[in-house]
């Protein structure tokens, strides 16, 4: 037996505990350490396994950046100080949940796990070949420029720490590094790597515990997402659009021009296949997410935040904003039945639009609410409470997890890395500000025809309407796409995020405090959209205790 064990496949049983203290001091058993031995290639499945249980830690820190700070979240009775600061847009550098050490402790296992695979190609070629090693080198990768794209999103300038180090108490004098450069050197990585990635297919006969795992690791899909995001953050919208232009939006491949987009800008289908190599049932929503199973230990804080029982306290909740996004927006009318489920139907779909139009051609309101989404799913009502609910379906009243099949399930939960309907939206964006707003509008609302599907339509929500107000329409489809984005992926993580990546185009940087004032008292509006008009505060200071151990790494104005 090896002195240190590496990484268990699939069975990582630490438990993340909920208090910030502990919480951020959990250690996986996961973590590669440098000095461990690399023999088979059993230990490279373990160690590249492991990876992605290092993940777990990563989700309190990236929820409450990426979510809580957003206009659709507020701190609920529940809230420690902590948490409560961060959701009121008033982060400290005291405060633990912007320390970002857990982000390189999985970097640096990413470079052992390199040393280490490279190591095991030497020993064991026998039973670890190079198309093998090459396949987990850009698995690895990928892990890695995954995770310095979440530094860059939620702390801006970060230490870029060499492959040598080996620890992370190692890293006691490098500098941060600017955004763009993190950008420019993960991008190299995705792209020298991105065609190995492709490969990463399930068979069509692959069976639901199959997809269960393949969306719990970087895969054809879910490399591209990440590779187009990269592009998203540094602008390239051209290159952003080639690379999602395989699996573009909405179902069956066509190459027909579309309305004024030339052939090389033409959509092709995405929701029902994506390439044509997966089951559409099993594969045509998710992409990447990170798994927790309740049957090995291992609980997500969400649901602990979210939940008003069961364990939980409470400490976050949807806005008076998030809930009128979905109250206030216009349905279009369609012909309904109501399913032994007490769920809404429309029996023609998806074979066209089935709804009634007025006499400038846009749909009349009828259809009371959502389908999919909102109450109900996105959040819903208990008592005097109001409860972010995706996060707790196994453990209020919906049937357990029939995957995992066992008495711990009520535990289990997924944290959104990529889903095909925010990364539509974001596809939207891209085309958008390539200055094809009514391309984009197009899509946004529903496509061009009979089986064309978006998120807007899919739901039945009227479509969105230039105003002739003299606006610019890109300007006015921007607006309609972070509207979207608020119904389709409320509670996801992803709300400030999308909301930063907007004020950062030239004309745009009010718009996050414009935005996220909405969720506070008329009175305090003022005030936020003050703080938040200085791009400083649009992303964590740096934990004061980083500052200590690392020489270099000063202090951010304004903190």
């Amino acid at each position: 037996m090896k002195n240190r064990l590496l990484y268990i496949l699939l069975t990582i049983t630490f438990v993340i505990s909920f208090s910030c203290k502990d919480y951020l001091t959990v250690k996986p058993e996961g973590f590669v350490l440098a000095d461990q031995a690399f023999q088979n290639a059993d230990d490279a499945i373990s160690a590249v396994s492991g990876l992605y249980g290092m993940m777990q830690p990563l989700v309190d820190q990236i929820y409450l950046a990426g979510e809580a700070q957003g206009d659709l979240v507020v701190s609920a009775r529940g809230a420690d100080k902590y948490i409560a600061e961060i959701a009121q847009n008033r982060v400290t550098a005291q405060n633990p949940y912007t320390d970002f050490t857990n982000f390189y402790k999985l970097i640096v296992a990413c470079n052992n796990a390199l040393t280490g695979v490279a190591n095991i190609l030497k020993v064991d070629r026998v039973n670890y070949g190079l198309g093998k090693y090459t396949f987990d080198v850009a698995e690895i990768k990928y892990i890695r420029a995954w995770t310095y794209l979440q530094l860059v999103k939620i702390w801006k300038d970060v230490p870029y720490i060499p492959e040598t180090i080996t620890s992370v108490d190692q890293i006691t004098a490098i500098a941060p590094e600017t955004s763009d450069l993190i950008l420019g050197r993960i991008l190299k990585d995705a792209n020298a790597n991105f065609d190995q990635l492709q490969i990463a297919r399930l068979p069509n006969t692959a069976s639901f515990a199959d997809i269960n795992i393949s969306r719990a690791q970087f895969t054809a899909q879910s490399a591209r997402f990440l590779l187009c995001e990269i592009y998203l953050y540094q602008g390239d919208y051209t290159k952003a659009w080639e690379t999602i232009l395989p699996m573009l939006p909405f179902g069956e491949r066509d190459n027909e021009t579309l309305r004024g987009i030339s052939p090389s800008l033409s959509p092709r289908f995405w929701y029902e296949k994506i390439n044509g190599y997966m089951p559409e049932a099993l594969y045509k929503e998710w992409g990447l997410y990170i798994d927790f199973d309740g049957s090995k230990g291992q609980k997500n804080s969400l649901q602990r935040w979210t939940n008003n029982k069961n364990g939980g306290i409470y400490a976050l909740k949807p806005s008076t904003n998030a809930i009128d996004n979905w109250s206030k927006t216009p349905m279009m009318l369609l012909s309904y039945q109501i399913t032994n489920l007490g769920l809404y139907f429309n029996y023609l779909y998806p074979r066209g639009y089935n709804y009634i139009s007025d006499s400038e051609g846009y749909p009349v309101q009828g259809c009371p609410s959502d389908s999919t989404r909102g109450k109900g799913f996105s959040y819903n009502i208990d008592g005097q409470d109001t409860l972010i609910f995706k996060y707790l379906l196994n453990t209020r009243f919906v049937a357990r997890n029939i995957l995992q099949g066992n008495p711990h399930s009520n535990d289990d939960s997924q944290f959104l890395i990529y889903r095909t309907g925010p990364f539509f939206l974001k596809t939207m964006e891209i085309l958008n500000n390539m200055g094809l707003p009514f391309q984009a509008l197009m899509y946004l609302n529903g496509g061009d025809g009979p089986g064309v599907e978006s998120t807007r339509y899919r739901v039945f929500c009227m479509p969105f309407k230039m105003s002739s107000n003299g606006e610019d329409p890109t300007r006015q489809v921007n607006r309609f796409i972070l509207e979207e984005m608020a119904l389709e992926g409320a509670f996801e993580g992803l709300r400030w995020f999308d909301l930063v990546r907007f004020a950062q185009r030239s004309g745009y940087q009010n718009w996050l405090g414009e935005y996220v004032s909405k969720k506070y008292p008329a009175s305090q509006r003022e005030a936020i959209k003050t703080r938040l008009s200085n791009p400083v505060y649009w992303y964590f200071p740096y934990y004061y205790k980083n500052v200590i151990t690392n020489t270099l790494l000063q202090q951010k104005p304004g903190y």
